[in-house]
Protein backbone atom coordinates (compact mmCIF):
# COMPACT_ATOMS: atom_id res chain seq x y z
CA UNK A 1 0.00 0.00 0.00
CA UNK A 2 0.83 3.64 -0.44
CA UNK A 3 2.37 5.94 2.75
CA UNK A 4 -0.93 7.61 2.24
CA UNK A 5 -2.66 4.29 3.09
CA UNK A 6 -0.77 2.95 5.53
CA UNK A 7 1.73 5.57 7.45
CA UNK A 8 1.92 9.22 8.58
CA UNK A 9 -0.43 10.96 6.03
CA UNK A 10 -3.61 8.90 6.98
CA UNK A 11 -2.60 8.83 10.73
CA UNK A 12 -2.10 12.78 10.77
CA UNK A 13 -5.46 13.21 9.08
CA UNK A 14 -7.01 10.98 11.20
CA UNK A 15 -6.24 12.57 14.74
CA UNK A 16 -8.84 14.87 16.17
CA UNK A 17 -10.10 16.10 19.51
CA UNK A 18 -9.83 12.87 20.74
CA UNK A 19 -6.77 11.87 19.76
CA UNK A 20 -5.14 8.99 17.92
CA UNK A 21 -6.94 5.44 17.90
CA UNK A 22 -4.88 3.19 20.29
CA UNK A 23 -5.25 -0.60 19.19
CA UNK A 24 -6.86 -2.07 15.95
CA UNK A 25 -10.02 -2.67 14.22
CA UNK A 26 -11.55 -5.06 16.33
CA UNK A 27 -14.06 -6.14 15.09
CA UNK A 28 -13.23 -6.07 11.18
CA UNK A 29 -16.58 -6.89 10.14
CA UNK A 30 -18.70 -4.89 12.25
CA UNK A 31 -18.67 -0.83 12.47
CA UNK A 32 -15.80 -0.63 14.50
CA UNK A 33 -16.07 2.97 15.63
CA UNK A 34 -19.25 3.57 14.02
CA UNK A 35 -21.13 6.73 14.86
CA UNK A 36 -24.34 6.29 16.58
CA UNK A 37 -27.43 7.66 15.30
CA UNK A 38 -29.88 7.44 12.83
CA UNK A 39 -29.04 9.18 9.62
CA UNK A 40 -31.70 8.48 7.12
CA UNK A 41 -32.09 8.57 3.71
CA UNK A 42 -30.27 11.75 2.15
CA UNK A 43 -29.33 12.76 5.94
CA UNK A 44 -25.77 14.09 6.31
CA UNK A 45 -23.73 11.19 7.74
CA UNK A 46 -22.59 11.74 11.90
CA UNK A 47 -19.52 13.29 12.30
CA UNK A 48 -16.68 11.29 13.75
CA UNK A 49 -13.93 12.02 15.91
CA UNK A 50 -10.64 11.23 14.79
CA UNK A 51 -10.23 8.20 16.80
CA UNK A 52 -13.50 6.83 15.77
CA UNK A 53 -12.29 7.97 12.49
CA UNK A 54 -9.10 5.63 11.90
CA UNK A 55 -10.64 2.99 14.23
CA UNK A 56 -13.14 2.77 11.14
CA UNK A 57 -10.77 3.32 8.64
CA UNK A 58 -8.57 0.36 10.07
CA UNK A 59 -11.63 -1.94 10.27
CA UNK A 60 -12.37 -0.95 6.50
CA UNK A 61 -8.74 -1.85 5.43
CA UNK A 62 -8.66 -5.39 7.92
CA UNK A 63 -11.74 -6.09 6.10
CA UNK A 64 -10.95 -5.57 2.66
CA UNK A 65 -7.71 -7.71 3.55
CA UNK A 66 -10.10 -10.81 3.46
CA UNK A 67 -12.38 -9.70 0.90
CA UNK A 68 -12.37 -12.47 -2.41
CA UNK A 69 -11.12 -8.89 -4.20
CA UNK A 70 -8.85 -6.39 -2.18
CA UNK A 71 -8.82 -3.70 -4.33
CA UNK A 72 -12.30 -3.22 -5.09
CA UNK A 73 -13.15 -3.13 -1.59
CA UNK A 74 -10.98 -0.81 -0.39
CA UNK A 75 -12.21 1.17 -3.51
CA UNK A 76 -15.87 0.67 -2.05
CA UNK A 77 -14.52 1.67 1.18
CA UNK A 78 -13.44 5.30 -0.11
CA UNK A 79 -17.43 5.57 -0.85
CA UNK A 80 -18.18 5.67 3.59
CA UNK A 81 -19.21 9.40 3.39
CA UNK A 82 -18.37 9.48 6.91
CA UNK A 83 -14.64 8.90 6.52
CA UNK A 84 -13.01 12.52 6.51
CA UNK A 85 -11.73 13.11 2.70
CA UNK A 86 -7.95 12.82 3.40
CA UNK A 87 -8.94 8.76 4.62
CA UNK A 88 -11.23 8.26 1.77
CA UNK A 89 -8.31 9.83 -0.38
CA UNK A 90 -5.57 7.68 1.18
CA UNK A 91 -7.97 4.67 0.44
CA UNK A 92 -8.64 5.64 -3.12
CA UNK A 93 -4.67 6.11 -3.67
CA UNK A 94 -3.41 2.50 -2.09
CA UNK A 95 -1.01 0.88 -4.62
CA UNK A 96 -3.39 -1.75 -5.60
CA UNK A 97 -0.59 -4.45 -6.17
CA UNK A 98 0.51 -3.59 -2.71
CA UNK A 99 -2.95 -4.17 -1.47
CA UNK A 100 -2.86 -7.45 -3.43
CA UNK A 101 -0.16 -8.15 -2.08
CA UNK A 102 -0.85 -7.37 1.23
CA UNK A 103 -4.10 -9.74 1.52
CA UNK A 104 -2.12 -12.70 -0.15
CA UNK A 105 0.23 -12.18 2.72
CA UNK A 106 -2.69 -11.66 5.73
CA UNK A 107 -4.47 -15.38 4.24
CA UNK A 108 -0.66 -17.23 4.25
CA UNK A 109 0.22 -16.50 7.30
CA UNK A 110 -3.17 -17.22 8.77
CA UNK A 111 -2.81 -20.40 7.01
CA UNK A 112 0.20 -21.45 8.25
CA UNK A 113 -0.57 -20.16 11.54
CA UNK A 114 -4.02 -22.58 11.63
CA UNK A 115 -2.19 -25.61 10.33
CA UNK A 116 0.86 -25.09 12.94
CA UNK A 117 -2.14 -24.63 15.65
CA UNK A 118 -4.53 -27.51 14.72
CA UNK A 119 -3.48 -30.75 14.37
CA UNK A 120 -6.90 -31.79 12.90
CA UNK A 121 -6.70 -28.67 10.61
CA UNK A 122 -3.50 -30.14 9.17
CA UNK A 123 -4.90 -33.73 9.29
CA UNK A 124 -7.48 -32.23 6.89
CA UNK A 125 -5.15 -30.48 4.60
CA UNK A 126 -3.41 -33.55 4.23
CA UNK A 127 -6.22 -35.98 3.61
CA UNK A 128 -8.54 -33.46 1.40
CA UNK A 129 -6.34 -30.22 0.22
CA UNK A 130 -8.89 -29.16 -2.21
CA UNK A 131 -11.90 -29.56 0.39
CA UNK A 132 -9.91 -27.99 2.94
CA UNK A 133 -8.96 -25.09 1.33
CA UNK A 134 -12.47 -24.48 0.32
CA UNK A 135 -13.42 -24.42 3.42
CA UNK A 136 -10.30 -22.10 5.15
CA UNK A 137 -11.31 -19.67 1.95
CA UNK A 138 -14.97 -19.37 3.32
CA UNK A 139 -13.09 -18.94 6.99
CA UNK A 140 -10.78 -16.36 5.99
CA UNK A 141 -13.48 -14.28 4.74
CA UNK A 142 -15.87 -14.99 7.13
CA UNK A 143 -13.75 -14.57 10.39
CA UNK A 144 -11.61 -11.24 11.39
CA UNK A 145 -7.76 -12.07 11.62
CA UNK A 146 -7.32 -11.25 15.02
CA UNK A 147 -5.05 -14.36 16.35
CA UNK A 148 -1.26 -13.36 16.24
CA UNK A 149 -0.03 -17.31 17.48
CA UNK A 150 -0.95 -20.35 16.07
CA UNK A 151 -2.97 -21.44 18.89
CA UNK A 152 -5.27 -18.57 18.72
CA UNK A 153 -6.00 -18.88 15.26
CA UNK A 154 -6.85 -22.79 15.69
CA UNK A 155 -9.52 -21.80 18.30
CA UNK A 156 -11.20 -19.17 15.47
CA UNK A 157 -11.41 -22.04 13.03
CA UNK A 158 -12.87 -24.38 15.99
CA UNK A 159 -15.28 -21.93 17.00
CA UNK A 160 -15.72 -21.40 13.02
CA UNK A 161 -16.67 -25.10 12.57
CA UNK A 162 -19.07 -25.06 14.89
CA UNK A 163 -21.03 -22.30 13.75
CA UNK A 164 -23.68 -22.91 11.23
CA UNK A 165 -22.22 -21.28 8.51
CA UNK A 166 -19.21 -23.86 8.21
CA UNK A 167 -19.30 -26.35 5.84
CA UNK A 168 -19.96 -29.97 6.80
CA UNK A 169 -17.46 -32.32 6.65
CA UNK A 170 -15.99 -36.09 6.74
CA UNK A 171 -14.06 -36.53 9.94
Amino acid sequence: MTRAAGGRAAGRAARGGAGEARGGAGDARGGAGEARGGAGEGARPARLTGAQAHARYEALVARAMTAEDPVAALRAAAEDPALPPALRKALLGADEDGVRMSALLVARLRFERLLRGSPEAEAWFDRDPAEFSAAFRRYHAEVPPTAFFPPGEARLFRRWMESPSAPARAR
